[in-house]
């Protein structure tokens, strides 16, 4: 049974995308795991990170996309009635070998439908992925960036949060208002996997800046007040990643990409695996408190 993972952040141009898709690759090459990469914006970049146009354009018209699964339109068409019978049939194979797979369910800009018309859609994402979730041992999400239908779709259907979080002032407050949806969202909606925060990723680390440097310190402070996890690995800033998204590979396949940077994404997959253990441990027994003696006053 895969577990899902959504990265969500409510401001855009943190790295989500960038992370969301390296995880997966992670994940699938280096571990051996079978894969589903889920987008879930209409901007659609992880569709664009691991498809070319023509090979997009072949999927959406022959197979469809995530829109077509989520959205009832008014006169099906032919693809669209098997789509419905087969849902597994807009899934793009990025990578099989082995025995494993790395797989994408991908959007388009029509996804932002689900926005203007949100009645009755946020179970609709999860009920799609339990058809697959036999199928895979991880799923990840990457959810747009906005306070939306979409985003309660992506938390109903998920078993954690992993916030990317670019180090800047304009995060903070992003954070906090990230952390205020989640918070109503548990509040107000049934939440079948008890959907979980395993923390705060940085990610476009520059480390040369003072300004930076205090947005760490001060976004530290607000994850330390909510009770949120930090993690020691982070994702430098590195201009191989628009390599990568050129090229369509990870960026520890990438070529020239530093040392530090082709490393740190297999940091962060092992320190978010170590949060999932910590977060899915059983809670400690209870100590059994002995009997008082017999005639002895409490």
């Amino acid at each position: 049974m895969a577990l899902t993972i959504s990265l969500l952040n409510m401001k855009g141009g943190v790295g989500k995308t960038t992370l969301a898709v390296n995880l997966a690759w992670h994940f699938y090459q280096n571990e051996s795991a079978n894969v589903l990469l889920v987008d879930l914006d209409p901007q659609f970049n992880s569709t664009q990170y691991v498809m070319n146009y023509a090979a997009f354009d072949s999927h959406r018209k022959k197979f469809g996309t995530l829109t077509n699964l989520l959205v009832d339109q008014p006169t099906l068409n032919l693809k669209d009635t098997k789509l419905k019978k087969n849902p597994a049939s807009a899934l793009y194979n990025v990578r099989k070998v082995k025995g494993r797979q790395f797989d994408l369910l991908p959007a388009e800009l029509s996804l932002a439908w689900v926005v203007k018309n949100p009645a009755q859609m946020e179970h609709r994402l999860e009920k799609l992925l339990e058809k697959f979730r036999d199928k895979y041992d991880y799923i990840f999400i990457d959810c747009a960036p906005t306070d939306s239908v979409l985003t309660t779709m992506a938390l109903t259907a998920s078993d954690f949060v992993l916030i990317p979080m670019r180090p800047d002032r304009f995060s903070i407050l992003g954070f906090t208002n990230l952390m205020e949806t989640i918070k109503i969202f548990r509040t107000n909606c049934p939440d079948p996997h008890l959907v979980k925060v395993s923390g705060v990723a940085f990610t476009q680390v520059i480390g040369k800046s003072t300004v930076e440097a205090q947005s760490i310190l001060e976004i530290k402070a607000v994850a330390k007040t909510e009770g949120i996890y930090l993690f020691d690995s982070q994702l430098s800033f590195s201009k191989s990643f628009f390599r990568s998204v050129a090229e369509q590979t990870p960026i520890f396949n990438t070529a020239f990409t530093h040392p530090k940077s082709r490393f740190a994404i297999a940091k962060i997959a092992a320190e978010l695996k170590q949060q999932i253990a910590v977060l899915t441990a059983p809670p400690p027994a209870k100590q059994p408190v002995e009997n008082a003696k017999k005639g002895t006053k409490p």
